[in-house]
């Protein structure tokens, strides 16, 4: 996968997550391929220009930055992964932690073959979703 793939995944991701802990970025998520995804973002990072990108803020509170900084170091399949899993547990309040990463397993088995990777990382990714809070 080349690398400009992976850095869009990580951005859709991002900012999936960012809105999750609160910010108010105004994006609606789908399910899709990679995980969860904003047509919207899309269309906004295609077209934003150098000097919007440079001018742009957000106050960001620390605790959310830290959280925002641990994700920020994730590579795309982590975010991936991590931001379906998220999806599904919204979708379905109520279901095993167990029967959702079974779920993400299938939903990315060739995904995780292709990286080396099986459900055991996807156990770890969701027990470090934990950790920060955000499952």
């Amino acid at each position: 996968m080349n690398g400009w793939l992976e850095n869009r995944i990580k951005a859709q991701k991002f900012v999936y997550f960012g809105k999750k802990v609160g910010l108010p970025l105004g994006y609606d998520f789908d399910i899709y391929l990679y995980g969860p995804y904003s047509s919207k973002l899309a269309d906004d990072y295609y077209h934003i220009s150098d000097e919007e990108w440079n001018s742009g803020t957000l106050d960001i509170p620390e605790d959310i930055k830290q959280t925002l900084s641990s994700l920020k170091r994730m590579d795309a399949l982590y975010m991936e992964v991590a931001a379906t899993f998220d999806s599904l547990k919204s979708a379905n309040s109520g279901v095993s932690d167990n029967v959702l990463i079974d779920a993400v397993s299938t939903l990315k088995h060739n995904r995780l073959t292709e990286k080396g990777k099986d459900k055991a990382y996807i156990q770890k990714v969701v027990k470090e979703l934990s950790k920060l809070k955000l499952s």
